[in-house]
């Protein structure tokens, strides 16, 4: 696995996500896309179709794994794409 990004040893979700979604090229203008954290040094992100509900909400269904970040140390601070 090469090193996909690095992080400060105390950064949150937000961090993490930015970074990933730089790294993988996603813009999510449209909100389809959002990242799952499966372990402190686990996360996925999940891209999904958007839909429309008769009663004026969305559904995101199907759900579909786009890629797979996980922590390569300690500290989580140096993260791989698995």
């Amino acid at each position: 696995m090469t090193v996909a990004f690095e992080i400060g040893p105390f950064a949150n979700s937000k961090e993490i996500w930015l970074k990933a979604s730089a790294f993988l090229g996603i813009d999510n203008k449209d909100g389809n896309t959002q990242m799952k954290r499966i372990a402190p040094n686990h996360v996925q992100i999940i891209e999904s179709e958007q839909k429309k509900n008769p009663f004026g909400s969305t559904d995101f269904l199907p759900r579909q794994v786009i890629a797979e970040f996980v922590s390569q140390n300690k500290e989580n601070t140096v993260w791989a794409k698995k």
